[in-house]
């Protein structure tokens, strides 16, 4: 799963139009890793936009103390040097050039206002290996409370290249509208890649208490309504991939019987050599007062 980049979208954005997609990086460490400006250059060719590399300078002080104003801007200009720096390797003929801005604030607000000011934007996030959870840091909490952009996870060990394209794209679908909503930025990424695009149905497991239920005609009722929610879901692929047939390109379809929808969707990954996944931050289950579902929150961390 580390060589995967995933793109969650929320579904209370914005409706697509023709408008570019800038890919936003906002920069916590010492360094972006190298396969970083690779994969957001890629995504953001793919949607028209262009890379903009936000760091943001916080308060040494945390507001309860002064600031010397001559050691501040001494910050800013070296910070603004090292920006500057950073975006070379995003630089290139055939792309736009990539655009810096240097915030002052606090972290978590500055973050959620600068993309609310970017609708429709995506927010590049780097996925280390320490352990902890990406929406730990407070770059995650300032975009997940803004819910204005979709979110492009690149794993640490992602690999690069410029020969390197996404060969297979992946999208769980669940039945649902919201679900739906990472369909035309999949569809967008696969025609810039000319990639296939695979769309995932994960069975849902149906539950039975595990006392008084052991009986035959409860087994053969389970049994039943596992049977029918296949069918919906191959239905369901089916008539998907007929509306995206006049794109032109090669869909394929998938039902998957696993009961833990999140560890099905990261075996999927593995097993079926899926480059990139894109998926809604909700689904059927969701719920609209919190930023993510239990599977999108599951997969970004």
């Amino acid at each position: 799963m580390a060589t995967n980049p995933h793109f969650t979208r929320s579904p209370s954005q914005a409706p697509e139009s023709h408008k570019g997609c800038d890919v936003m990086i906002f920069l916590e460490g010492a360094h972006v890793e190298t396969s970083a400006p690779f994969h957001a250059q890629k995504v953001a060719n793919a949607f028209s936009g262009k890379v903009v590399l936000v760091h943001i300078m916080a308060d040494p002080h945390d507001g309860k103390g002064p600031i010397d104003p001559v050691d501040w801007d001494i910050k800013k200009q070296k910070t603004m040097k090292d920006l500057a720096e950073r975006a070379r390797p995003f630089a290139g003929e055939d792309g736009p050039e990539c655009e810096v801005k240097l915030l002052e604030g606090q972290c978590i607000g500055q973050v959620s206002d600068f993309v609310d000011h970017r609708q429709g934007g995506i927010a590049a996030a780097l996925r280390s290996t320490d352990g902890l959870g990406w929406q730990s840091s407070d770059t995650a909490c300032g975009v997940l409370l803004s819910q204005s952009a979709a979110i492009l996870m690149i794993p640490a060990r992602a690999k690069g290249g410029q020969d390197r394209r996404y060969r297979r794209i992946l999208v769980p679908l669940d039945g649902s509208v919201r679900a739906e909503a990472a369909l035309p930025k999949a569809v967008l990424l696969a025609k810039a890649e000319n990639a296939e695009l695979l769309l995932c149905y994960v069975v849902p497991s149906v539950g039975l208490t595990a006392f008084g239920v052991k009986d035959k005609k409860s087994e053969k009722s389970h049994e039943m309504v596992a049977i029918k929610n296949e069918q919906a879901g191959k239905r369901h692929l089916g008539s998907i991939k007929k509306s995206l047939a006049h794109n032109g390109l090669k869909v394929s379809t998938c039902i998957v019987h696993v009961g833990d929808v999140r560890r099905a969707i990261l075996s999927f990954v593995s097993e079926k050599a899926v480059d990139f996944l894109v998926m809604a931050t909700h689904g059927q289950s969701g719920h609209g007062d919190v930023a993510t579902g239990d599977v999108a929150r599951f997969i970004l961390d």
